[in-house]
């Protein structure tokens, strides 16, 4: 009898191991790096691929992760480098759709170059119920979702962590996005205040603070979200003062924390 803790790993396997080959869209994130490991697991590390687009919008943390990962698997990384993209230079609400249409067009045909016809992401049935406009570029261009094809949400995911003994620096990772997700719909995008967002988040999260989202309005106020337990943790931890420090060293001249805590797509909501 097959134990619980292994059918997420099996329902996963009958999804991979037909393609026999498969490039991994690999961000750094919990989905996508468990996603690889799976694969290379499955498949073998040589008939993998891992995609890592270098953007200003994606946390320089994340992409330390991804080169450590795939340097671990012995899986041949490539890291495509793109800027602002033009069309979401003014971070329109479709700003995921143009982006992913445009960044994994581009990845795709990397893939297709080096021998690997499809490409995979790290979706999972989690994301269903978020705004996620990226979904349709996704579906689009053919990207395929193992995830999703396979029934699985996050809680799934981070047992086949688990499962396949991956260290709690990968199998309890927070969730993160872009970080184009902290700046209001409308915005001028520069890749100046996206460093500042990413420094000020890394600081948080050295203070323990690991489901931090500084989310930016304005020019310079800055709206710490955290979940529930770490807003607990920064109101008894005294550190009040060496936040405000930092930030206002990266520029933000207000810095406030939001009572409700974290909320998933919270500047996708109506003001």
């Amino acid at each position: 009898m097959t134990s619980p803790a292994k059918i997420p790993f099996e329902r996963l396997r009958s999804v991979l191991l037909p393609m026999e080959r498969v490039a991994v869209a690999l961000s750094g994130g919990l989905d996508s790096s468990v996603l690889l490991v799976a694969a290379a697991d499955i498949l073998g590390a040589d008939r993998c691929l891992a995609l890592t687009a270098e953007t200003p919008y994606v946390m320089r943390e994340e992409l330390r992760d991804s080169a450590a990962l795939c340097r671990r698997l012995s899986v041949r990384q490539e890291k495509p480098v793109f800027p602002i993209l033009p069309e979401i230079a003014e971070n329109p609400p479709l700003r995921c759709y143009l982006c992913k249409h445009a960044l994994f067009s581009a990845l795709a045909g990397r893939a297709a170059e080096l021998g690997f016809p499809r490409v995979a992401d790290g979706s999972n049935t989690d994301d269903l119920g978020d705004y996620r406009p990226g979904r349709k570029a996704l579906h689009e261009l053919g990207i395929i979702s193992p995830f999703l094809e396979a029934g699985m949400g996050k809680a799934d995911i981070r047992l086949l962590a688990r499962t396949l003994n991956l260290p709690e620096d990968i199998s309890e990772k927070p969730a993160y996005a872009c970080l184009l997700t902290r700046l209001e719909h409308g915005r001028p995008v520069t890749e100046s205040l996206l460093r500042r967002v990413d420094e000020a988040e890394t600081f948080l999260r050295s203070l323990g603070l690991k489901g931090c989202r500084v989310r930016v309005h304005g020019e310079d106020l800055a709206r710490i979200e955290l979940p529930g337990p770490e807003l607990g943790l920064f109101r008894q931890g005294g550190l009040s003062e060496a936040v405000v420090s930092r930030l206002r060293a990266l520029g933000f001249r207000h810095i406030t924390l939001d009572l409700e805590g974290y909320s998933r797509g919270s500047m996708n909501k109506p003001s």
